[in-house]
């Protein structure tokens, strides 16, 4: 629908109606293993031409990771989450040929990778589909002539494996392996590093190895191998290629021989490294040479000079940019070395952090979605995932790039934000607690309190209860100093949930197993169980859930159901397993939809524990089980709606499988409506657009050339809201 008039004037008060259409239903998985660096495991380093960093990385419990790119603003992930050809999340090397691709040697496959091509995949080689003689390549080496070198194994027991050269221009391969060329004891196929050299008289040289059976080399058809038990007359004796980046920008190769650590020129000449410390040992671009252990790391150059651990207990790979900034990674993340200090980055500074995540919560002023964060024994607290994809972390391992956390726990129960944004949290066991917009934590209840639910009522006033007994309200004062109990009106049993009600800008609901009340700490609306059938003192007779319907009519789960409440008549509609397509009556979350339909999680308690999401739509159920749709879980944690322009998101808290967003389209995109109520256009799209204008936000962003931000980013706002919504 148009707007009537053309006037500026009046288009500022305009609405823009819509009538809902088919809706197109859209699945994200959300995960520590693809956000931020996808773990704490770094197996390789890759510093593009523009010194931005790609670490690889992955979470061995979940065997999820990948890549991770940093633009400078946000980190973006290449990982086996969002791309199925990825088969294994252990990258072990990345180089980049002349036209701008990416090869990375994984445990599972050669994978090619165009970073220029959406959405982010890769092609894999594997010796199904290629010269490769077996699954695994542990490194590879770019030669001068453009062809890739390939140390291959097999992940395993078996033996499989050898040297493998690719020629990405004529897509050509070749491999060796005991049968046709390695010098090795006939079978030991396997081949652990790789490094090519130019050659000062022409073309190259390729050092390569294995861990049980040395360093050979090869050469225009030639194998010497010098571990073989007559090896060649040569002083020094070279035993190893030392690094996986084992050549720098002048040619000169980083090796182990019989006299020690040593550099060897395109010429042959070799000069012996003395003093060098134990540990992962690498050669730089520059020429310099890092070795890292877990207690201190050197740095050669010319000298041996500490520089301090870089943070890890193990470290797998090492490398630097054009600034001469060292990064090293392994076991604990990766970190930077520059101006003296290293800063680490990992899972608990630069993604999200917990696979676990109990509760969500979303900001009503820049579309921030928070949720609790636990990364393992001692540390957690909170992220924070901003509209830009980047995200805040509050823990006590930041490193200087989060927020701090303060508390004597290391986990949140429980999140809402107030409407000026300001977020309420409860830190496990240690009651309430503030951030607010300027930073600072402030203590609402103190600790000792087990605080499982949080909301505020419409009118800003914060709401705690515990699991069982205790309704906490804040005074006009911002003290929490009120506290209800079941003779106060509270109902009994385990409190479900608090609502903020629709229509009462004052009140909340809280429900609990043996009934609902709706209060605003004076008054006291009780509504018991019984209402809706439930008068068995059995399992399953307990409210589970509950959500308010803009209507104030009552969506309330239970063990056997769900059912439909009207207070005002006490009627009531059951679904369960007799009348719907649900998997499972045993009904635990009940989120009522921006569009009005009522979504619910289920999961049964018998095995095989049916479960599931499902939404109620027009007296029509569509339900989504793991296994046979995206969804990773069927025992959710948290369900959660937002409205966004053109429909509404589900957030998933799905349990020890992080978050999955469903994005709902229920009309076509309408570029100028930008702030709530959506699907109307009107002030405050207007103040909104000015709002994201103003602080470079990309809802801003409307015109070419994006990236900047002007005029004719307001020309296309004022045309999109002249053009109403469809």
């Amino acid at each position: 629908m148009q707007p009537n008039s053309m006037t500026v004037s009046t288009l500022l008060t305009c609405v823009c109606s819509f009538a809902a259409t088919a809706q197109d239903v859209s699945w994200e998985l959300i995960r520590p293993s693809n956000t931020g660096i996808p773990g704490d495991f770094t197996q390789a380093i890759f510093i593009d031409d523009d010194d931005s960093p790609w670490i690889g990385a992955y979470t061995p419990f979940w065997e999820e990771g990948g890549v991770s790119h940093f633009d400078g603003t946000r980190w973006r992930v290449l990982g086996n989450v969002d791309c199925p050809q990825i088969l294994s999340p252990r990258f072990n090397a990345i180089v980049k040929t002349s036209d701008s691709i990416m090869w990375i040697a994984s445990d599972n496959g050669l994978l090619r990778f165009d970073p220029t091509q959406e959405p982010w995949c890769v092609t894999n080689y594997r010796p199904s589909n290629s010269g490769l003689p077996s699954t695994s390549v542990n490194n590879i080496s770019l030669a001068p002539d453009g062809t890739l070198w390939m140390a291959c194994d097999t992940v395993g027991g078996s033996t499989a494996g050898g040297l493998a050269q690719y020629d990405p221009a004529t897509d050509t391969w070749q491999s060796w392996d005991t049968s046709n060329g390695l010098p090795w004891w006939a079978g030991w196929d396997w081949v652990d590093y790789v490094a090519v050299q130019p050659d000062a008289s022409g073309g190259y040289t390729v050092w390569f190895g294995s861990n049980e059976m040395g360093l050979t080399t090869y050469k225009d058809g030639l194998f010497i191998w010098y571990g073989s038990p007559t090896p060649p007359n040569v002083d020094p004796m070279p035993t190893r290629v030392l690094g996986k980046n084992a050549l720098d920008a002048q040619g000169n190769l980083l090796l182990s021989t019989d006299q020690g650590m040593a550099l060897r020129a395109p010429d042959g000449t070799y000069t012996i490294i003395p003093g060098a410390p134990s540990g992962t040992t690498d050669l730089l671009p520059s020429g310099r040479i890092v070795v890292s252990s877990s207690l201190n790391a050197h740095i050669w150059d010319g000298s041996w000079t500490a520089i301090g651990p870089w943070g890890g207990s193990a470290t797998y790979a090492i490398t630097e940019d054009s600034t001469g900034a060292v990064w090293a990674g392994g076991i604990g993340g990766s970190a930077k070395y520059d101006n003296g200090s290293w800063q680490r980055y990992r899972l608990t500074n630069t993604g999200m952090l917990d696979f676990f995540v109990e509760a969500l919560a979303f900001s009503p002023t820049n579309a921030d979605v928070a949720m609790t964060a636990n990364a393992g024994p001692g540390v957690g607290g909170f992220d924070i995932f901003h509209p830009d994809r980047t995200w805040t972390n509050a823990n006590i391992l930041t490193y200087a790039l989060g927020l701090p956390w303060p508390y004597p726990t290391d986990n949140t129960t429980a999140l809402a934000y107030r409407p000026d944004g300001s977020l309420l949290f409860s830190p496990t066991n240690n009651g309430v607690k503030e951030l607010t917009n300027e930073g600072v934590f402030l203590d609402h209840i103190s600790n000792g309190w087990a605080i499982d639910h949080i909301e505020t009522s419409d009118n800003g006033r914060g709401w705690a209860a515990t699991n069982n007994g205790s309704l906490f309200m804040e005074g006009d004062d911002g003290l929490w100093d009120t506290r209800f109990a079941n003779a106060d009106g509270l109902p009994a049993g385990r409190i479900a949930d608090i609502r903020a009600d629709p229509l009462d800008p004052a009140s909340i609901w809280v429900g609990a197993d043996f009934g609902l009340a709706k209060t605003d700490g004076v008054n006291w609306l009780q509504i018991p169980r019984e209402a809706i059938g439930l008068n068995l003192n059995t399992l399953g007779y307990h409210i589970y859930a509950f959500d308010v319907a803009p209507d104030a009519t009552l969506w309330i789960s239970s063990g056997i159901g769900l059912f439909h409440l009207d207070p005002a008549t006490g009627l009531y509609d059951t679904y369960d397993l007799s009348n719907s397509p649900l998997p499972s009556d045993d009904i635990h979350h009940v989120e009522i939809a921006p569009d009005g339909s009522v979504w619910i999680s289920m999961r049964d308690s018998v095995f095989p524990y049916p479960g599931g999401v499902a939404r109620l739509k027009d007296d029509q159920w569509t339900v989504w089980s793991q296994g046979s749709s995206p969804l990773p879980h069927n025992q959710i944690s948290d369900l959660e709606s937002r409205a966004i322009p053109g429909g509404y998101e589900i957030w998933i808290a799905a349990t020890s499988q992080a978050v999955a967003v469903i994005t709902v389209q229920t009309s076509a995109e309408c570029p100028a409506d930008l702030a709530a109520p959506f699907g109307q256009l009107d002030f405050s799209d207007v103040a909104a657009f000015l709002t994201a204008f103003g602080s470079m936000d990309p809802a801003a962003d409307l015109a070419e050339p994006f990236g900047s931000y002007d005029f004719s980013d307001v020309s296309a706002f004022l045309v999109a809201f002249a053009s109403g919504c469809p």
